[in-house]
């Protein structure tokens, strides 16, 4: 058996199946019958959709970005065709069908993991059957600019760099670190409760981070009000905007809402808290209101 002979038959079919499969879902993203949701998606609360629908939802917003990534697949396609552009078409497919496979088994999406699996091998298989050229191009040929054609402060940087390289890892992961700590800290309170009065009006408040709260009405849609909240030793209280700064801050776009401004605020709700893993009391003289943790 002539296992070249072989091996380039597989190159050749494998290159116009993949050519021809991704062709397939370029047009389907263009004329709409992928990315597309059903109706009865729109009103369902966004912790209650599948994997799928969520990703479908997702990337169904905006019918130019899936253009777009239609574009490149048909761009790949053509490519493939033609032995002389394979290998910058098969570079080309693998930076989506790999992120296309990711996003299958990530977001469980069950009826494409199987052919998104083979056509990934496939690619693979392609990709590696010239592995040579690729690992001359990448990593044994010079790189741009020889020594020659270079400027002085880029020889003296080659030594800085393995000062600044690692000093930049730390001082971006710490910053962050501390920019999460100061704003996005989650207190005890962090989540969604349901008030067990099934007949108030307050059937949910979501305590999120920057402080903020939302109460909200029926199937935890219905918002009723948001704002602020603060809490010391067992006293809680729950502050909102005025009507107008909450115009205001829905349209800053500075960070406002991580340091509103206080006196923009009135009380929503004052009293002292009893707080358990499942369950938050609050009570003053006139309310007592009763809430379960649900997630």
């Amino acid at each position: 058996m002539n296992w070249k002979k072989l091996h380039y038959t597989f190159f050749t079919i494998f290159r116009y199946f993949l050519a021809t499969m991704i062709l397939s879902y370029a047009f389907a993203k263009i004329l709409g019958t992928q990315f597309t949701s059903q109706p009865s998606t729109y009103d369902q609360p966004i912790g209650s959709l599948s994997g799928f629908n969520l990703t479908w939802y997702y990337y169904g917003y905006s019918f130019w970005y899936g253009v777009v990534i239609a574009t490149s697949q048909i761009a790949s396609s053509l490519l493939l065709f033609f032995r002389k552009t394979t290998r910058i078409g098969i570079i080309l497919f693998l930076s989506f069908m790999v992120n296309i496979l990711l996003v299958d088994y990530a977001y469980d999406i069950n009826g494409a993991k199987g052919m998104a699996t083979i056509m990934t091998l496939m690619a693979f298989f392609i990709f590696f059957s010239e592995y040579p050229l690729f690992i001359k191009y990448f990593f044994t040929e010079p790189s741009f600019g020889q020594d020659a054609e270079k400027p002085l402060w880029v020889s003296k940087f080659r030594k800085v760099k393995w000062v600044y390289i690692p000093l930049a890892f730390i001082v971006i992961f710490f910053g962050i670190l501390a920019l999460k700590s100061k704003y996005m800290e989650k207190s005890q309170f962090y989540g969604t409760w349901q008030n067990v009065d099934k007949a108030g009006k307050l059937k949910n408040f979501n305590f999120e981070i920057f402080n903020t709260f939302q109460v909200k009405g029926a199937n935890n849609i219905d918002k009723i009000t948001d704002g602020t909240y603060s809490f010391k030793n067992d006293t809680i209280i729950l502050k909102t905007f005025s009507k107008e700064y909450k115009q205001v801050l829905e349209n800053d776009k500075t960070g406002a809402i991580a340091n509103p401004d206080s006196t923009k605020t009135i009380t929503f709700l004052k009293g002292r808290f009893q707080l358990t893993d499942k369950q938050l009391i609050i009570k003053n003289d006139t309310i007592k209101i009763v809430l379960k943790r649900i997630r």
